[in-house]
Protein backbone atom coordinates (compact mmCIF):
# COMPACT_ATOMS: atom_id res chain seq x y z
CA UNK A 1 0.00 0.00 0.00
CA UNK A 2 2.88 2.37 0.78
CA UNK A 3 4.12 1.87 -2.79
CA UNK A 4 0.75 2.37 -4.46
CA UNK A 5 -0.43 5.48 -2.59
CA UNK A 6 1.79 8.09 -4.29
CA UNK A 7 1.19 6.57 -7.72
CA UNK A 8 -2.58 6.72 -7.27
CA UNK A 9 -2.31 10.29 -5.98
CA UNK A 10 -0.19 11.29 -8.97
CA UNK A 11 -2.75 9.73 -11.31
CA UNK A 12 -5.52 11.79 -9.68
CA UNK A 13 -3.41 14.93 -10.08
CA UNK A 14 -2.98 14.21 -13.79
CA UNK A 15 -6.74 13.61 -14.19
CA UNK A 16 -7.37 16.89 -12.39
CA UNK A 17 -5.13 18.68 -14.88
CA UNK A 18 -6.89 17.08 -17.84
CA UNK A 19 -10.37 17.92 -16.53
CA UNK A 20 -9.58 21.49 -15.49
CA UNK A 21 -10.45 24.22 -18.00
CA UNK A 22 -7.99 26.74 -19.34
CA UNK A 23 -7.67 29.84 -17.15
CA UNK A 24 -9.73 32.85 -18.17
CA UNK A 25 -7.02 35.17 -16.89
CA UNK A 26 -3.50 33.83 -17.10
CA UNK A 27 -1.14 34.48 -14.19
CA UNK A 28 1.72 36.90 -14.61
CA UNK A 29 5.08 36.11 -16.14
CA UNK A 30 7.18 33.50 -14.32
CA UNK A 31 10.66 34.49 -13.18
CA UNK A 32 12.71 31.32 -12.75
CA UNK A 33 15.87 32.98 -11.42
CA UNK A 34 14.81 33.14 -7.72
CA UNK A 35 13.85 29.46 -7.78
CA UNK A 36 17.14 28.45 -9.40
CA UNK A 37 19.08 30.43 -6.81
CA UNK A 38 17.17 28.74 -3.99
CA UNK A 39 17.92 25.31 -5.42
CA UNK A 40 21.64 26.08 -5.77
CA UNK A 41 21.82 27.55 -2.28
CA UNK A 42 20.16 24.47 -0.79
CA UNK A 43 21.91 21.70 -2.71
CA UNK A 44 25.39 23.28 -2.55
CA UNK A 45 25.89 22.99 1.23
CA UNK A 46 24.45 19.50 1.16
CA UNK A 47 27.12 18.38 -1.28
CA UNK A 48 29.88 20.27 0.49
CA UNK A 49 29.17 18.91 3.99
CA UNK A 50 27.73 15.53 3.01
CA UNK A 51 30.48 13.68 4.89
CA UNK A 52 30.14 15.75 8.06
CA UNK A 53 26.33 15.72 8.32
CA UNK A 54 24.85 12.51 6.92
CA UNK A 55 21.26 13.77 6.79
CA UNK A 56 22.11 17.14 5.24
CA UNK A 57 22.35 15.98 1.63
CA UNK A 58 18.92 14.25 1.57
CA UNK A 59 17.39 17.27 3.27
CA UNK A 60 19.00 19.73 0.85
CA UNK A 61 17.90 17.67 -2.14
CA UNK A 62 14.36 17.47 -0.75
CA UNK A 63 14.35 21.25 -0.23
CA UNK A 64 15.55 21.84 -3.78
CA UNK A 65 13.00 19.33 -5.05
CA UNK A 66 10.23 21.22 -3.24
CA UNK A 67 11.32 24.47 -4.89
CA UNK A 68 11.40 22.74 -8.27
CA UNK A 69 7.91 21.28 -7.76
CA UNK A 70 6.58 24.74 -6.87
CA UNK A 71 8.15 26.18 -10.03
CA UNK A 72 6.60 23.40 -12.11
CA UNK A 73 3.19 24.10 -10.59
CA UNK A 74 3.60 27.78 -11.35
CA UNK A 75 4.05 26.98 -15.05
CA UNK A 76 1.19 24.48 -14.91
CA UNK A 77 -1.32 27.00 -13.58
CA UNK A 78 -0.58 29.26 -16.54
CA UNK A 79 -2.22 26.66 -18.80
CA UNK A 80 -4.85 25.12 -16.51
CA UNK A 81 -7.23 26.37 -13.84
CA UNK A 82 -6.22 25.45 -10.32
CA UNK A 83 -8.30 22.68 -8.77
CA UNK A 84 -8.23 21.00 -5.39
CA UNK A 85 -7.99 17.60 -7.09
CA UNK A 86 -4.75 18.54 -8.83
CA UNK A 87 -3.30 20.28 -5.80
CA UNK A 88 -4.18 17.50 -3.36
CA UNK A 89 -3.00 14.85 -5.79
CA UNK A 90 0.44 16.42 -6.11
CA UNK A 91 0.71 17.04 -2.35
CA UNK A 92 -0.24 13.45 -1.44
CA UNK A 93 2.06 12.08 -4.14
CA UNK A 94 4.99 14.10 -2.82
CA UNK A 95 4.35 12.91 0.74
CA UNK A 96 4.05 9.31 -0.46
CA UNK A 97 7.23 9.39 -2.54
CA UNK A 98 9.21 10.68 0.44
CA UNK A 99 8.02 7.58 2.31
CA UNK A 100 9.98 5.47 -0.17
CA UNK A 101 13.29 6.81 1.18
CA UNK A 102 15.54 5.06 3.67
CA UNK A 103 13.91 5.44 7.13
CA UNK A 104 17.03 7.21 8.39
CA UNK A 105 16.44 10.08 5.95
CA UNK A 106 12.66 10.27 5.86
CA UNK A 107 12.19 12.87 8.63
CA UNK A 108 14.72 15.47 7.42
CA UNK A 109 13.47 14.98 3.86
CA UNK A 110 9.86 15.48 4.97
CA UNK A 111 10.57 18.72 6.81
CA UNK A 112 12.87 20.05 4.09
CA UNK A 113 10.30 19.32 1.37
CA UNK A 114 7.70 21.34 3.29
CA UNK A 115 10.13 24.25 3.52
CA UNK A 116 11.14 23.97 -0.13
CA UNK A 117 7.55 23.99 -1.32
CA UNK A 118 6.69 26.96 0.86
CA UNK A 119 9.68 29.07 -0.17
CA UNK A 120 9.27 27.99 -3.78
CA UNK A 121 5.64 29.09 -3.72
CA UNK A 122 6.69 32.41 -2.23
CA UNK A 123 9.34 33.26 -4.83
CA UNK A 124 7.39 31.98 -7.86
CA UNK A 125 3.72 32.39 -6.90
CA UNK A 126 1.38 35.01 -8.32
CA UNK A 127 -0.08 36.96 -5.38
CA UNK A 128 -1.58 39.86 -7.28
CA UNK A 129 -5.10 38.44 -7.21
CA UNK A 130 -7.23 37.54 -4.18
CA UNK A 131 -6.78 33.82 -4.63
CA UNK A 132 -4.47 31.01 -3.63
CA UNK A 133 -2.05 30.04 -6.37
CA UNK A 134 -1.45 26.39 -7.18
CA UNK A 135 2.08 26.31 -5.65
CA UNK A 136 0.80 27.93 -2.44
CA UNK A 137 -2.12 25.50 -2.15
CA UNK A 138 0.11 22.46 -2.69
CA UNK A 139 2.54 23.82 -0.09
CA UNK A 140 -0.27 24.12 2.49
CA UNK A 141 -1.68 20.69 1.67
CA UNK A 142 1.72 19.02 1.78
CA UNK A 143 2.64 20.66 5.09
CA UNK A 144 -0.31 19.23 7.02
CA UNK A 145 -0.26 15.88 5.18
CA UNK A 146 3.43 15.32 5.91
CA UNK A 147 2.97 16.47 9.52
CA UNK A 148 0.22 13.86 9.95
CA UNK A 149 2.46 11.18 8.39
CA UNK A 150 5.24 12.10 10.82
CA UNK A 151 3.00 12.16 13.89
CA UNK A 152 1.30 8.93 12.79
CA UNK A 153 4.64 7.17 12.57
CA UNK A 154 5.42 8.32 16.12
CA UNK A 155 2.01 7.48 17.57
CA UNK A 156 1.24 4.14 15.90
CA UNK A 157 3.44 1.11 15.54
CA UNK A 158 1.66 -0.23 12.45
CA UNK A 159 2.61 0.69 8.88
CA UNK A 160 -0.55 2.69 8.07
CA UNK A 161 0.38 5.10 10.84
CA UNK A 162 3.27 6.54 8.82
CA UNK A 163 0.94 7.16 5.87
CA UNK A 164 -2.02 8.61 7.77
CA UNK A 165 -1.71 12.07 6.23
CA UNK A 166 -1.14 10.66 2.76
CA UNK A 167 -4.25 8.49 3.02
CA UNK A 168 -6.40 11.40 4.21
CA UNK A 169 -4.88 13.52 1.44
CA UNK A 170 -5.69 10.85 -1.13
CA UNK A 171 -9.26 10.73 0.19
CA UNK A 172 -9.44 14.49 -0.28
CA UNK A 173 -8.03 14.24 -3.79
CA UNK A 174 -10.64 11.65 -4.79
CA UNK A 175 -13.40 13.80 -3.28
CA UNK A 176 -12.17 16.92 -5.06
CA UNK A 177 -11.91 15.03 -8.34
CA UNK A 178 -15.55 13.94 -8.07
CA UNK A 179 -16.48 17.52 -7.26
CA UNK A 180 -14.56 18.69 -10.33
CA UNK A 181 -16.48 16.23 -12.54
CA UNK A 182 -19.76 17.43 -11.02
CA UNK A 183 -18.74 21.02 -11.70
CA UNK A 184 -18.12 20.27 -15.38
CA UNK A 185 -21.55 18.68 -15.70
CA UNK A 186 -23.36 21.72 -14.29
CA UNK A 187 -25.19 24.07 -16.59
CA UNK A 188 -23.35 27.29 -17.23
CA UNK A 189 -24.86 30.38 -15.68
CA UNK A 190 -26.65 28.53 -12.89
CA UNK A 191 -25.66 30.85 -10.05
CA UNK A 192 -27.73 29.09 -7.37
CA UNK A 193 -25.81 25.85 -7.81
CA UNK A 194 -22.30 27.23 -8.12
CA UNK A 195 -21.17 25.87 -4.75
CA UNK A 196 -22.96 22.51 -5.04
CA UNK A 197 -20.00 20.51 -6.47
CA UNK A 198 -17.76 21.66 -3.63
CA UNK A 199 -20.22 20.49 -1.00
CA UNK A 200 -20.60 17.20 -2.85
CA UNK A 201 -16.82 16.89 -2.51
CA UNK A 202 -17.03 17.65 1.22
CA UNK A 203 -19.74 15.01 1.73
CA UNK A 204 -17.59 12.40 -0.04
CA UNK A 205 -14.56 13.56 1.94
CA UNK A 206 -16.40 12.78 5.17
CA UNK A 207 -17.31 9.30 3.94
CA UNK A 208 -13.79 8.51 2.76
CA UNK A 209 -12.32 10.08 5.91
CA UNK A 210 -14.40 7.71 8.01
CA UNK A 211 -13.12 4.76 5.98
CA UNK A 212 -9.49 5.87 6.34
CA UNK A 213 -9.78 6.46 10.08
CA UNK A 214 -11.84 3.41 11.00
CA UNK A 215 -10.49 0.82 8.57
CA UNK A 216 -7.00 1.77 7.44
CA UNK A 217 -5.69 3.62 10.49
CA UNK A 218 -7.98 1.49 12.69
CA UNK A 219 -8.61 4.25 15.20
CA UNK A 220 -12.03 5.44 16.29
CA UNK A 221 -10.53 8.65 17.62
CA UNK A 222 -8.85 9.36 14.26
CA UNK A 223 -12.03 9.42 12.21
CA UNK A 224 -13.93 11.27 14.93
CA UNK A 225 -11.31 14.04 15.00
CA UNK A 226 -11.15 14.22 11.22
CA UNK A 227 -14.91 14.41 10.74
CA UNK A 228 -15.23 16.92 13.57
CA UNK A 229 -12.67 19.23 11.99
CA UNK A 230 -14.36 18.91 8.58
CA UNK A 231 -17.74 19.84 10.08
CA UNK A 232 -16.24 22.76 12.01
CA UNK A 233 -14.46 24.03 8.90
CA UNK A 234 -17.66 23.82 6.85
CA UNK A 235 -19.58 25.83 9.46
CA UNK A 236 -16.83 28.44 9.67
CA UNK A 237 -16.84 28.67 5.88
CA UNK A 238 -20.32 30.18 6.14
CA UNK A 239 -19.37 32.42 9.06
CA UNK A 240 -16.03 33.80 7.86
CA UNK A 241 -16.57 35.16 4.37
CA UNK A 242 -13.74 34.98 1.79
CA UNK A 243 -14.34 38.61 0.76
CA UNK A 244 -13.94 39.82 4.38
CA UNK A 245 -17.55 41.07 4.38
CA UNK A 246 -18.08 39.63 7.85
CA UNK A 247 -17.10 41.36 11.06
CA UNK A 248 -13.57 40.71 12.29
CA UNK A 249 -15.02 39.28 15.50
CA UNK A 250 -16.20 36.24 13.54
CA UNK A 251 -12.59 35.69 12.58
CA UNK A 252 -11.47 35.84 16.22
CA UNK A 253 -14.22 33.44 17.29
CA UNK A 254 -13.11 31.06 14.51
CA UNK A 255 -9.55 31.11 15.86
CA UNK A 256 -10.83 30.31 19.36
CA UNK A 257 -12.82 27.38 17.98
CA UNK A 258 -9.75 25.95 16.26
CA UNK A 259 -7.67 26.28 19.42
CA UNK A 260 -10.41 24.45 21.30
CA UNK A 261 -10.42 21.71 18.65
CA UNK A 262 -6.64 21.45 18.95
CA UNK A 263 -6.90 20.90 22.71
CA UNK A 264 -9.76 18.43 22.36
CA UNK A 265 -7.81 16.50 19.71
CA UNK A 266 -4.80 16.45 22.00
CA UNK A 267 -6.88 14.91 24.76
CA UNK A 268 -7.71 11.97 22.47
CA UNK A 269 -4.54 11.31 20.44
CA UNK A 270 -2.12 14.00 21.64
CA UNK A 271 -0.05 15.51 18.81
CA UNK A 272 -1.28 12.91 16.34
CA UNK A 273 -4.84 14.10 16.93
CA UNK A 274 -3.80 17.73 16.32
CA UNK A 275 -2.20 16.73 13.02
CA UNK A 276 -5.37 14.94 11.89
CA UNK A 277 -7.48 17.96 12.84
CA UNK A 278 -5.22 20.28 10.84
CA UNK A 279 -5.50 17.99 7.82
CA UNK A 280 -9.30 18.09 8.02
CA UNK A 281 -9.30 21.89 8.38
CA UNK A 282 -6.94 22.60 5.48
CA UNK A 283 -8.51 20.05 3.12
CA UNK A 284 -12.02 21.36 3.74
CA UNK A 285 -11.33 25.09 3.56
CA UNK A 286 -9.16 24.88 0.46
CA UNK A 287 -11.69 22.65 -1.32
CA UNK A 288 -14.37 25.20 -0.41
CA UNK A 289 -12.08 27.99 -1.56
CA UNK A 290 -12.06 30.11 1.60
CA UNK A 291 -8.52 31.31 2.34
CA UNK A 292 -9.68 33.80 4.99
CA UNK A 293 -11.33 31.07 7.06
CA UNK A 294 -8.13 29.09 6.64
CA UNK A 295 -6.17 31.94 8.22
CA UNK A 296 -8.31 31.52 11.34
CA UNK A 297 -7.00 27.94 11.59
CA UNK A 298 -3.44 29.26 11.91
CA UNK A 299 -3.24 28.54 15.66
CA UNK A 300 -4.21 24.90 15.06
CA UNK A 301 -1.53 24.48 12.39
CA UNK A 302 1.01 26.23 14.60
CA UNK A 303 0.28 23.95 17.56
CA UNK A 304 0.56 20.93 15.26
CA UNK A 305 4.06 21.88 14.18
CA UNK A 306 5.00 22.59 17.77
CA UNK A 307 4.14 18.94 18.46
CA UNK A 308 6.22 17.90 15.43
CA UNK A 309 9.17 19.81 16.87
CA UNK A 310 8.60 18.31 20.30
CA UNK A 311 8.51 14.75 18.95
CA UNK A 312 11.69 15.40 16.94
CA UNK A 313 13.67 17.07 19.76
CA UNK A 314 12.17 16.20 23.11
CA UNK A 315 15.05 17.60 25.15
CA UNK A 316 15.00 20.95 23.37
CA UNK A 317 11.39 21.63 24.34
CA UNK A 318 11.27 19.82 27.64
CA UNK A 319 10.44 23.08 29.42
CA UNK A 320 7.14 23.35 27.55
CA UNK A 321 4.12 21.17 28.24
CA UNK A 322 0.38 21.01 27.64
CA UNK A 323 -0.02 23.91 30.04
CA UNK A 324 1.30 26.18 27.30
CA UNK A 325 -1.68 25.17 25.16
CA UNK A 326 -3.99 26.19 27.98
CA UNK A 327 -2.25 29.55 28.17
CA UNK A 328 -2.81 30.11 24.44
CA UNK A 329 -6.45 29.12 24.80
CA UNK A 330 -6.76 31.55 27.71
CA UNK A 331 -5.38 34.42 25.60
CA UNK A 332 -7.81 33.73 22.79
CA UNK A 333 -10.78 33.40 25.12
CA UNK A 334 -9.82 36.58 26.95
CA UNK A 335 -9.85 38.63 23.75
CA UNK A 336 -13.17 37.22 22.54
CA UNK A 337 -14.98 37.35 25.90
CA UNK A 338 -14.13 41.02 26.36
CA UNK A 339 -15.34 41.90 22.86
CA UNK A 340 -18.60 39.94 22.79
CA UNK A 341 -20.62 42.25 25.09
CA UNK A 342 -19.60 45.28 23.04
CA UNK A 343 -20.62 43.51 19.84
CA UNK A 344 -23.99 42.53 21.33
CA UNK A 345 -24.61 46.05 22.59
CA UNK A 346 -23.88 47.59 19.21
CA UNK A 347 -26.42 45.37 17.50
CA UNK A 348 -29.10 46.49 20.01
CA UNK A 349 -29.00 50.27 19.95
CA UNK A 350 -32.50 50.81 21.34
CA UNK A 351 -32.97 50.86 25.09
CA UNK A 352 -35.79 48.41 25.78
CA UNK A 353 -36.78 46.12 28.60
CA UNK A 354 -35.43 43.18 26.63
CA UNK A 355 -32.05 44.86 26.20
CA UNK A 356 -31.87 45.58 29.94
CA UNK A 357 -32.64 41.95 30.71
CA UNK A 358 -30.02 40.96 28.20
CA UNK A 359 -27.42 43.12 29.90
CA UNK A 360 -28.24 41.47 33.21
CA UNK A 361 -27.84 38.01 31.70
CA UNK A 362 -24.51 39.07 30.20
CA UNK A 363 -23.34 40.26 33.62
CA UNK A 364 -24.28 36.97 35.26
CA UNK A 365 -22.66 34.93 32.52
CA UNK A 366 -19.46 36.97 32.57
CA UNK A 367 -19.30 36.69 36.34
CA UNK A 368 -19.31 32.88 36.10
CA UNK A 369 -16.57 32.73 33.47
CA UNK A 370 -13.59 33.25 35.85
CA UNK A 371 -14.73 30.32 37.99
CA UNK A 372 -15.18 28.07 34.95
CA UNK A 373 -11.81 29.12 33.48
CA UNK A 374 -9.95 28.44 36.73
CA UNK A 375 -11.45 24.95 36.95
CA UNK A 376 -11.04 23.94 33.30
CA UNK A 377 -7.75 25.61 32.32
CA UNK A 378 -5.99 25.97 35.65
CA UNK A 379 -3.42 28.59 36.61
CA UNK A 380 -1.69 28.87 33.22
CA UNK A 381 -4.97 29.25 31.42
CA UNK A 382 -6.03 32.01 33.80
CA UNK A 383 -2.76 33.88 33.22
CA UNK A 384 -3.35 33.67 29.48
CA UNK A 385 -6.97 34.75 29.96
CA UNK A 386 -5.92 37.94 31.75
CA UNK A 387 -3.40 38.67 29.01
CA UNK A 388 -6.14 38.22 26.42
CA UNK A 389 -8.41 40.59 28.31
CA UNK A 390 -5.68 43.20 28.14
CA UNK A 391 -5.40 42.79 24.36
CA UNK A 392 -9.14 43.27 23.81
CA UNK A 393 -8.85 47.06 23.77
CA UNK A 394 -6.17 46.87 21.11
CA UNK A 395 -8.31 44.62 18.94
CA UNK A 396 -11.30 46.94 19.38
CA UNK A 397 -9.15 49.81 18.15
CA UNK A 398 -7.95 47.82 15.15
CA UNK A 399 -11.61 47.27 14.29
CA UNK A 400 -12.04 51.05 14.09
CA UNK A 401 -14.34 51.08 17.13
CA UNK A 402 -14.30 53.53 20.03
CA UNK A 403 -16.47 51.80 22.65
CA UNK A 404 -14.81 51.37 26.05
CA UNK A 405 -16.97 48.37 26.94
CA UNK A 406 -14.09 45.90 26.37
CA UNK A 407 -11.95 47.81 28.85
CA UNK A 408 -14.71 47.79 31.44
CA UNK A 409 -15.32 44.08 30.97
CA UNK A 410 -11.58 43.37 31.05
CA UNK A 411 -11.11 45.23 34.33
CA UNK A 412 -14.13 43.61 35.94
CA UNK A 413 -13.17 40.09 34.92
CA UNK A 414 -9.56 40.58 35.96
CA UNK A 415 -10.73 41.59 39.43
CA UNK A 416 -13.11 38.62 39.64
CA UNK A 417 -10.28 36.28 38.64
CA UNK A 418 -8.29 37.47 41.66
CA UNK A 419 -11.29 36.74 43.85
CA UNK A 420 -11.90 33.34 42.25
Amino acid sequence: MNTALPLVALGIAVLGVLLAPKPEVKPGRVNVLPSILLILISVGPGLWWRDTFSALLPASIAFGGGVLVALFLRFLESSRETSAATELGFAAALAGFIGWLDPAYVVPAQMAAIAGLGFGAWVSGDFRERRISMPAAVALYAAVIIAADFMGAKALSNQPGATTGTMFGLAGAISALIGLVANRSEKKGSESLVATPRFIAIAILMILGFVVGSRLVASQEAWMIFLGSVVAATILHWTIRPDASDDSLAFLVGSVIWIGIATLSFSYLQGFGMAIASVGAVLTLLILGNPRALLAAGPLIGLTFYRVLRESHVDAVRALDIGQHYAVIGVAFGVVVALLPSEWLERRCKETTASQVGRTLWAVTLGLIPVAMSVVLGAKGIVGFIAGLGLAGLVEGVRNRSAIVPLIVAGSLSALIVVA
